[in-house]
């Protein structure tokens, strides 16, 4: 189990909670009645926790992980295709660090570690595994993904097919058993999030470049999350999907 400074993190139980904790608290005839604790903030937070996010350069990956330092990350680090981080991800990065700081005076990521950059190709599983200098993962989001030419489904050229599937399904997979190898390893749990989309759901009639090439690595990623999760849970790893519509990310 990887050390968390137990100073950091929620001690309070995780039930009774809500109107529950009122009626225990009503009920209590102890002469020592605790006064109330608000802890909503608490199981919540990701105080000292570790995240690894895919397409972290710019898009909903670099939203998501800029969240994940509001929430209270230790460190998130962003992988991407670029061999340097974009302006838009240095100038989320300085904000992050201007907004939490070190984890405590003295010690935790220096400044520009808050949000940490990594250049590598999510379909590389070997590099996906190596992962992050403090060893445990506590949460990993799938983020990265593309998008190819608004080509009719009878022309779409065979390579660019398989790339779309190479990076928006193979790749989802290399990244989320990055996350789960730690998560098994250090016997923690945690949390790994698939973003899928709509069109793993259903066709888009208007954006003809998200079929049927997005829709097939889509759809896929749904089931896979589905498998992940059932397999997981003895290992107390929870997996999820979001499903955006469309959004402009460039």
């Amino acid at each position: 189990m990887h050390p968390i400074p137990t100073s950091k993190t929620s001690t309070l139980p995780l039930a009774p909670i809500g109107v529950a904790a009122v009626l225990a608290h009503a009920t209590d005839q102890s002469g020592t009645k605790p006064a109330p604790v608000p802890k909503l903030q608490q199981e919540f937070s990701l105080v000292d926790r570790v995240a690894l996010v895919s397409g972290g350069n710019r898009g909903i990956g670099l939203e998501v992980a800029l969240t994940l330092v509001e929430a209270g990350a230790r460190r998130v680090y962003c992988v991407d295709l670029p061999k340097t981080p974009g302006a838009e991800f240095l100038a989320v990065q300085a904000y992050a660090w201007a907004m939490m700081g070190p984890v405590d005076e003295g010690e935790g990521p220096e400044e520009g570690e808050r949000l940490e950059y990594l250049c590598a190709d999510v379909r590389d599983q070997e590099k996906m595994w190596a992962g992050g200098r403090e060893g445990w993962m506590d949460v990993c989001v799938m983020a990265a993904g593309v998008l190819k030419d608004n080509t009719p489904c009878h022309d779409y050229p065979a390579a660019q097919f398989r790339e779309v599937l190479d990076i928006n399904t193979t790749g989802v997979l290399f990244m989320a058993q990055a996350g789960g190898r730690k998560m098994t390893r250090f016997g923690n749990g945690g949390s790994i999030v698939l973003i899928a989309s709509m069109s793993g759901s259903l066709t888009n009639r208007v954006h003809r470049r998200l079929r049927p090439r997005n829709v097939s690595a889509k759809s896929a990623v749904l089931q896979m999350a589905w498998s992940m999760a059932c397999e997981l849970v003895p290992q107390r790893i929870r997996v999820n999907t979001l499903s955006p519509g469309h959004i402009y990310t460039s």
